[in-house]
């Protein structure tokens, strides 16, 4: 019994000191939140050890610093870095590795080639989003909309998907939203229906309000990224749940844990949409219901 019992406190410190090797370090946030809570649970349903945290990323960075290095301290190796602010203050610590998550485009701020840290997109797998608007939507031909400036290496990946599925696209590469008026009217012709990245085109109302108002006049679909951008007034988001970002964290910090180095980005094989009714309706525009998480 005396033997067990033992086994059974060394077995439980060494599950202690392995859960104490990762911790979820994230900035504020509603979404962000919902990740971290996300990982969590995937992490229990995997039977895998508990994560320290979320620890939040501090307003003040020296503070954010300091917390970082207590953290190492006390042994974590490994983070779920969740946010753009989050991931780059995490990368930066010399000795760390981890899983960057929800970073739109990780190549600017040189995530995307750290050695020992992997991502996973805010973006589901861009061939299945474009085999599924093609498919359900009946957009044949899309626009990709962004600014170079901010998402040029994201637009590429897009370019790639559609190339890879044979599927007519246009590049609606802007230098910033003066340029709307001169390049997404024109565009209207030759697509179906326009993908808008996740870009300060999708933060700016003014910008949104023109760009859904442009669309909605050629009868052609507005295709965002994320929740925020159907309730504001796009027709139509396409983005994974939180609960497909929290299992694909996991799974990518598995493999680099077994692998070491990997710097690949994950893109969540699992969708679901949000849907504006009134943008939609005047637009007649077909959708898999099923998928619809959210409506406004």
């Amino acid at each position: 019994m005396r033997r067990v019992l033992i086994g059974l406190i060394a077995v439980t410190v060494m599950w202690s000191m392995r859960a104490q090797d990762t911790a979820i370090y994230q900035q504020g946030g509603a979404v962000f939140e919902g990740i971290s809570s996300s990982i969590k649970s995937a992490l229990a349903a995997e039977g895998q050890p508990a994560a320290t945290g979320p620890v939040m990323v501090a307003t003040n960075q020296a503070q954010a610093v300091d917390d970082l290095k207590g953290l190492e301290g006390k042994g974590v190796k490994y983070f779920f870095a969740v946010g753009t602010s989050a991931s780059t203050l995490a990368s930066q610590r010399p000795a760390s590795s981890g899983i960057f998550i929800f970073v739109p485009n990780p190549v600017p701020s040189g995530l995307s080639a750290r050695p020992k840290w992997a991502g996973v997109s805010p973006y589901p797998d861009p061939r299945m989003v474009l085999s599924y608007v093609r498919s359900t939507m009946n957009v044949q031909r899309v626009g990709i909309l962004y600014t170079r400036k901010n998402n040029q290496e994201v637009a590429r990946v897009f370019e790639d998907a559609a190339s890879a599925e044979k599927m007519p696209f246009k590049m609606i590469g802007l230098d910033g939203p003066e340029q709307l008026d001169a390049s997404l009217a024109p565009a209207m012709k030759d697509v179906d229906g326009v993908l808008l990245l996740i870009d300060p085109l999708a933060f700016s109302p003014d910008s949104l309000r023109f760009i859904v108002s442009t669309c909605t006049q050629a009868k052609k679909p507005v295709i965002g990224f994320l929740d925020a951008v159907a309730s504001a007034g796009a027709p139509f988001a396409i983005y994974p749940p939180p609960d497909e970002l929290g299992r694909a964290s996991v799974a990518a910090m598995k493999a680099l844990k077994q692998k070491g180095d990997e710097r690949k980005i994950y893109y969540p094989s699992r969708f679901v949409m949000s849907v504006n009714e009134g943008s939609a309706k005047s637009l007649g525009i077909p959708y898999d219901a099923s998928r619809v998480a959210n409506k406004y």
